[in-house]
């Protein structure tokens, strides 16, 4: 299971989506990022950066976040100022969950440092344009129901009329790599089998997203050079097949509960954001986001959509393991 970032950072990461999400399209946004100081040459972290391509070259923008309890003062906006400057960018937002001083807007105004403010948004609050009632989560769910195993016969391959010879035990693991090839001494599991179907269909295709389930089964012909290793009996294999139970789970996130923040720039204006986030674990950074200027007066200002993080190589197949009933 996926560890929960800690507060502060899952702060970062909201205001880099927001920024990211009100800006021209090709301009990137990176969050944490390091950038190599122009003093000491050595790189420092910024909890995000924008970077702009122009023919001029780079535009360097930082932005610096505080989730604290209270306002933040002038020694926070001297420090960043320092830091614009060793770093060589061109501009830096500052944000704060809390505001700032008026010692520290003050001095963000001499030093040419933009100051933010993100804050709770109540759902009254709301911008008309932006209200969704609620997003709806399909999550694949399954259940290996059983493995019918058929001797091999005759290179002649036929399609099996239900005349398995066996079928294998409720309670074999099915990450016991059970089946040998026995010209090349590959071996591989039940597991590594509902992978490859993965790869060739999708199970999941036409399973109704009412929570209602569906059976389907999937064979596995053998042309007589795969052995089935069990600690009770070796056999040699014509076909498998695995039968398999598929139904949607649907996860609702209602308005109520999606995150709602109001992100106030310094003179004045303000970009509202919704992000309807799975809670599901495994889905946790699968979020629907929508974003509009506070004063928006229709829908075509929204930005946002859904996002998903790439997978690893580890996390590739969302339905990754199997269990025999």
């Amino acid at each position: 299971m996926k560890k929960e970032s800690p507060s502060w950072r899952q702060f970062e990461q909201l205001v880099a989506r927001i920024e990211r999400d009100s800006r021209p399209f090709g301009w990137e946004v990176r969050s944490p990022d390091r950038i190599r100081s122009k003093i000491t040459g050595r790189l420092r972290e910024v909890d995000a950066s924008i970077r702009i391509q122009s023919e001029s070259g780079e535009k360097l923008v930082l932005v610096e976040c505080r989730e604290r309890s209270s306002k933040q003062d002038v020694t926070w906006i001297e420090q960043l100022a320092t830091k614009k400057e060793s770093l060589g960018a061109e501009e830096l937002i500052a944000v704060s969950s809390r505001g700032f001083t008026n010692d520290a807007r003050a001095t963000a105004k001499y030093f040419g440092i933009e100051l933010k403010k993100l804050e709770e948004l109540s759902v009254t609050d709301i911008n008309p344009v932006l209200k969704l009632d609620f997003v709806l989560y399909p999550h694949a769910r399954f259940e290996l129901l059983n493995v019918a195993c058929r001797r091999f016969r005759s290179l002649e391959w036929k399609l099996p009329n239900n005349d398995f010879d066996f079928d294998l035990p409720s309670g074999i693991s099915t990450t016991d790599n059970i089946f040998e090839n026995a010209e090349t001494g590959f071996s591989w599991s039940l597991n590594h089998m509902w992978h490859d179907l993965q790869e060739a269909v999708n199970p999941f295709a036409y399973v109704p997203r009412s929570g209602r389930s569906i059976v389907r089964s999937a064979g596995f012909p053998y042309p007589g050079n795969v052995r089935l290793r069990l600690k009770d009996r070796s056999e040699v294999l014509g076909d498998v097949l695995m039968t398999i139970r598929l139904w949607f789970d649907i996860e609702r996130v209602t308005l109520e509960a999606a995150t709602r923040r109001t992100y106030i720039s310094n003179n004045g204006s303000a970009l509202q954001r919704i992000e309807f986030a799975s809670e599901m674990r495994g889905y946790e950074d699968w979020r629907v986001s929508l974003q509009a200027p506070h004063d928006a007066s229709d829908t075509s200002s929204i930005r946002g959509g859904f996002e998903k993080p790439e997978a690893t190589e580890q996390e590739d197949k969302r339905y990754r393991w199997i269990r025999l009933a």
